[in-house]
């Protein structure tokens, strides 16, 4: 293949993948894992926080086969840059689940204020699990070239904020992020869908 049917390759493929961020979906299914471990690990499910990334996967896949993949085609990709991305999706995602685990850990077995009569007796440890899942947000934010994963990042600081001056559970904190991550994912479907129609 000569250098411009390459070059043509490769822009299929950039347009393709690019769908992955454009549909929403990925919003939607990040923003109801997180809701659904932040509900719970309020509601003293914790143990089933730890399926909620699991189980929800199959789940996007089938999303995208039914409502990206029908309207944008399904592309091939090379080996190579089938590899590139999978080894950046499955990085992200490991970095996710580290920085998640690290506040989870901390917050069992750090040490916890017993009162909120001075800043330096906040309990800091109850907003870090959601402190540092804005860590992979901005990171994705940074290497796609996405603003609202800011945005995303963001909430998850400023729901931390009440969760540690009041004492909450850190599930708390998840939630509106969550909620933030349906919202915005749902918008960007439905204009997927609008911008292209099935037969269109």
């Amino acid at each position: 293949m000569n250098a411009e049917g390459t070059s043509d390759l490769e822009q299929i493929e950039r347009k393709a993948y690019q769908t992955i961020w454009d549909d929403g979906l990925i919003d939607i299914f990040v923003g109801l894992a997180l809701f659904l471990i932040g509900v719970f690990w309020v509601s003293q499910g914790s143990a089933y926080s730890t399926f909620v990334a699991p189980v929800l996967v199959p789940f996007w896949v089938v999303a995208r086969k039914r409502f990206s993949e029908p309207r944008t085609g399904v592309v091939h990709f090379s080996r190579e840059r089938l590899a590139k991305e999978n080894k950046k999706l499955r990085l992200l995602f490991l970095f996710g689940v580290f920085t998640f685990m690290i506040g989870v850990f901390w917050f069992f077995f750090g040490s916890h204020g017993e009162s909120l009569s001075t800043p330096r007796d906040l309990n800091i440890v109850a907003g870090l699990p959601a402190a540092l899942l804005a860590v992979p947000a901005i990171i994705v934010a940074l290497a796609y070239g996405l603003g609202r994963f800011l945005a995303y990042a963001v909430m998850l600081l400023v729901s931390a904020l009440p969760v540690i001056y009041l004492d909450l559970h850190p599930g708390w904190a998840f939630i509106p992020g969550g909620l933030l991550g349906i919202g915005v994912g749902s918008t960007l479907l439905f204009r997927f869908v609008r911008k292209h129609p099935l037969g269109g």
